[in-house]
This record gives C-alpha cells, sequence and structure tokens, in this order.
C-alpha cells in the first residue's frame, strides 16, 4: 500500500467534469454549423422549463454532453446534470427533436431537489486507503488509482462521494477494474462495481482470410493503416506488448494465428459499423487510439491477444480489446468474431449511452455487446442458427457437443451457473436480484437478447405468445439507434423498451409494424 500511496501526491490529480456553462458559450461554440447551435437552443429552451420542476439552482446545473443531428434529419441534446458544480452520477437527460424543433421525445434521467454539502470532511487518500482496504490488495495494482467527486443519490438520500478507479490487468482470474464509491464526509463504502467488460493468414476459427497489414522494408506488420487499427501481442505476459511481424506475408505459424483472428474480428467490426450505421471506429471519429503504428504516424484501434496464462476471458478496459488464451477445456483463444464484436460493442456503450455496468443497465450493457457480436458474425458469414450462439467456437472446445457461452434465441440453454433455476432468465420475472455477477450483467443479459431476437427472428415465448419477427437488419438498425440516441447510463429494462421504442417510431412511424413488433418482442418478455 505504501508504494502505491507515496506516488499520489506527484501522479494523482482530483478529476472534476469540466464543461462551460450553456449561458457562457458563443454562438459558434454552440455548434459548427446552424442546425447543431439551433438544436442545443432549443432543447435547452425546453430544459428551461424543467428547472423548477427538478429544483435546479439555475440552467446551468445541466452540462452539455453532446449535441447531434441523426441521419433522418432530428436534433438531440445529451445533458449531465450537476450540483453546485459537482456532476451527479447517473443523472442524465437527452431532449429529441423533430426536424421543425418540435420536441420528439425527452429521455428524463434528472433527479430532483438534490440536498448535499458539496465541501468534502475526508482526504483523498483517506478515501483511497478504503477503497484498497475493502478490494483486499494494493500491491497487486498495475496503475496508480484514479479519484473523482461526484453525488450518489442512494434511497437514504443524496451523499458527496470520492469515486476510486482501481486497475488490476496482472493475467490472473482476478484481473478487474473495480470502482468504490466512498461517503466524502464519513468515510463509508456506499457502492462498488466492477468495470472490467468481459466476454465470460490462417487464423483459428475463420480458416483462410485476407487480413490488410503494413510493409517497411524488410518487415511486415499487423496494422492496417486504412482503418487505423493494429494487433498486438502480449507473448503471454501482461505488461509489455509486443508488434506481429513476419517476413513473407503469410501469416500461419502457431503463435500468429489468434492474432490472425483478432485482426481480422477487428476489420469485420469496423466494416460492419461503417458500411451498417455509418459509424466509424468506436469512437464514431476512428479511434480511439491505442498504441502507434510502426511508421509513427497513426494511432491504432488496438488489439492485444496471448494476453496471461491460461486466461479464460476478454475484456475491453476503455482503450484495448484484450483476449485471453483460454485453458484450453473451457475456453480456446477468445478471438471469435462475435467476441471481438462484443468487445468492440462495449467501447461504442462506452462512447455513447456509457451504460453503468452494474444492476439493469449492466445487463443491458452487456446483451447489446451480444447482439452486435452476433450482428458482426451476421455480416461477415450470413445468418444460420449459429448466429444466435455466442462464442461457440471457442466455448469448451473438444467437448463435441457445440455448445455455446449464451443462446440468444433460447437463454435458458446456456450453463446453469446456480444464480437463477434457469440460468440465464429469458423473461424480467426470472431476473437474478442478488449481488453476484456485478448484479447479474451476464445472468439477465438473457431477458433483453430474447428480445432482439424475438424482434428480429419472431416466434413463441415458453410463457405464451408469438410474435413475426421484422428481420435482424431492421432490428439492429433500432438496437443502434436506441443505444446511440435514446439511452443513457443509467437506463433499466423498461427504459431500454421506451428507448427502442422511440427508436423504431423515429425510422419507421408510430404505429409502424416495426414499432409494434417492438413493443411485442419486450411483453413476451416481461417488460412493460
Amino acid at each position: 500500500m505504501k508504494r502505491v500511496l507515496s506516488l499520489l501526491g506527484v501522479c494523482l490529480s482530483l478529476l472534476l467534469l469540466a464543461s462551460m456553462p450553456f449561458s457562457q458559450l458563443t454562438s459558434a461554440q454552440r455548434g459548427a454549423s446552424d442546425r447543431l447551435a439551433r438544436t442545443k437552443l432549443r432543447s435547452y429552451d425546453f430544459l428551461q422549463t424543467k428547472t423548477v420542476e427538478y429544483g435546479l439552482a439555475s440552467i446551468d446545473e445541466l452540462t452539455t454532453k453532446r449535441v447531434e443531428v441523426d441521419e433522418v434529419g432530428m436534433g438531440h441534446t445529451r445533458v449531465q446534470q450537476t450540483y453546485q458544480g459537482v456532476p451527479v452520477f447517473g443523472a442524465e437527460a437527452i431532449v429529441h427533436l423533430n426536424k421543425d424543433d418540435s420536441l420528439f421525445a425527452f429521455t428524463d434521467h434528472l433527479l430532483k431537489d438534490i440536498t448535499v454539502d458539496i465541501r468534502p470532511a475526508l482526504a483523498i487518500t483517506d478515501a483511497i486507503n478504503t477503497a484498497l482496504a475493502h478490494y483486499g490488495c494494493s500491491d497487486c495494482l498495475t496503475s496508480l488509482p484514479q479519484v473523482d467527486l461526484w453525488i450518489l443519490r442512494q434511497q437514504d438520500g443524496d451523499h458527496l462521494t470520492y469515486r476510486v478507479q482501481l486497475w488490476r490487468e496482472d493475467g490472473s482470474e482476478q484481473t478487474a477494474m473495480p470502482v468504490y464509491f466512498i461517503d466524502a464526509h464519513s468515510g463509508a463504502l456506499l457502492w462498488n462495481y466492477d468495470n472490467l467488460q468481459t466476454a465470460t493468414g490462417s487464423s483459428l476459427y475463420s480458416g483462410s482470410v485476407t487480413i490488410n497489414t503494413y510493409f517497411k522494408s524488410p518487415t511486415y506488420y499487423m496494422e492496417d493503416i486504412t482503418r487505423k487499427i493494429g494487433t498486438f501481442d502480449f507473448r503471454n505476459g501482461t505488461s509489455s506488448v509486443y508488434r506481429f511481424t513476419d517476413t513473407n506475408n503469410v501469416w500461419d505459424s502457431s503463435s500468429q494465428r489468434a492474432g490472425v483472428d483478432a485482426h481480422y474480428g477487428a476489420a469485420k467490426v469496423y466494416d460492419y459499423y461503417k458500411n451498417t450505421h455509418g459509424r466509424t471506429g468506436i469512437d464514431g471519429n476512428g479511434g480511439p487510439g491505442g498504441y502507434t503504428s510502426a511508421n509513427g504516424t497513426t494511432r491504432l484501434i488496438s488489439s492485444r491477444v496471448h494476453y496471461g496464462s491460461n486466461y479464460n476471458n476478454a475484456f475491453w478496459n476503455g482503450t484495448y480489446m484484450t483476449y485471453g488464451d483460454g485453458n484450453g477445456s473451457t475456453f480456446s483463444p477468445l478471438v471469435t468474431l462475435d467476441i471481438c464484436g462484443h468487445e468492440m460493442a462495449h467501447g461504442v456503450t462506452e462512447r455513447t449511452a456509457g451504460l453503468v455496468y452494474s444492476g439493469e443497465s449492466g445487463a443491458l450493457n452487456e446483451s447489446w455487446s451480444d447482439v452486435f457480436g452476433a450482428m458482426v458474425e451476421r455480416y461477415t458469414k450470413g445468418q444460420s442458427g449459429n448466429t444466435w450462439k455466442i462464442g461457440e467456437q471457442c466455448y469448451t472446445p473438444g467437448n463435441g457437443t457445440g455448445d455455446a457461452l449464451r443462446y440468444m434465441d433460447n437463454p435458458h440453454a446456456a450453463s446453469n451457473s446456480g444464480y437463477t433455476a434457469d440460468d440465464d432468465p429469458d423473461h424480467y420475472s426470472e431476473r437474478y436480484t442478488g449481488t453476484g455477477d456485478n448484479g447479474g450483467v451476464h445472468i439477465n443479459s438473457g431477458i433483453a437478447n430474447k428480445a432482439f431476437y424475438l424482434l428480429a427472428v419472431g416466434g413463441a415465448h415458453h410463457r405464451g405468445g408469438s410474435m413475426t419477427g421484422i428481420g435482424a437488419d431492421k432490428a439492429a438498425r433500432i438496437w443502434y439507434r436506441a443505444l446511440t440516441t435514446y439511452m443513457t447510463s443509467s437506463t433499466n429494462f423498461r427504459g431500454a423498451r421506451t428507448a427502442t421504442l422511440n427508436a423504431a417510431n423515429a425510422l419507421y412511424g408510430s404505429g409502424s409494424t416495426e414499432s409494434n413488433a417492438v413493443a411485442s418482442a419486450w411483453s413476451l418478455c416481461g417488460v412493460n
């Protein structure tokens, strides 16, 4: 602990949400175009009418996160609620405007009548020590703790808290990104969760494939400068990464094959989002940039393979996709197309809705990653029965059963982990409500997975009722728009129903076949 804390005075700073109040922005700052500026102005006109209802001191307690005009000409302004300059965790809102600037919908997760003393009584180092004590290990951390100040509402009221984020990326089964909320007055631990978002040549899984590489005489590098993606090798370590290189551009050695799958998968994910949804890269702007290319000119969206020894997982850590090799019995290398799509979808979620990786919002985070992992596989291979299986190529390899980690068409078919009677649940009444699995993020994802499957394919639900699907293309378009436009960090299952209905109504019209199908899919899964 002393080793970590001794560096805090030099390296640790209090990170506060920084955003200029709306009243101080110039017209140029309000948007890059007249339409963006008008969208923001009209949105704040609407938000101004909410200040008294929510007990806001002024409109400046709502800071702008993003303003955009979408492909159908609708405008959207996403705001973060603050209180006396401190951001309020999970308190966001989105104003959605029609082309004529009239109100289409209001996504409302603002909190009313916040009351809390914003002057911390607890030192930052004490908050870190509390988090470390609860985690139970300090020497195992691989990065310094990060701390910022938030207001957190719980059942007993509002609390000023330090959010302490820890990092442990050591290749063990305990690899984690724990997050702790420590009361800045009493020092009590109020809430915690793990923010590590996991997927519980000649390639391993896709056969002979074509990949883009970079040549700098006399060496080829596994780097695609056009798409700005690169694949790197941990060599079964956890700290140093190495470039994949080859002399003849035929990547067929045993150590290269997992890299080929990850590189091929990242390219297909990139192409899917660009060609299907008009999104360039994970963040929509060709990034985020990870490692620098071999020619020193380009920051690359980076995949890292051969992480640790026998590591049975893959994860997104906010910057990189990281893939373990598995232990050979539970998993083989976790670089299948759907898992690549799953992990990169976590990045898209982080850069859009920002769904908190705990409880219902975390289950939606997992489900949306399953959905787009499946859609990437479908985009590349075409639709089949395997489209709706997650990780079927790398889960329990060699047992001859062809089983999968999760089944979107039949969540109950997944291996029972003991959290509920029929893991994974496919109906809201079956949901897991305990604290394990970060509040059921992988378990309860089955509910939304089943809803998407019914929307895309149709069929019957075992609890009664059936419906006709609208096809995976339309279903994915609705799900993507819901994620990027109508969901916030604290969206729950009911909020996801509303978000997908808003998306369907915007794309296809209120009362359309598509909108009615969205409602039916959620209702069959018990979400009303």
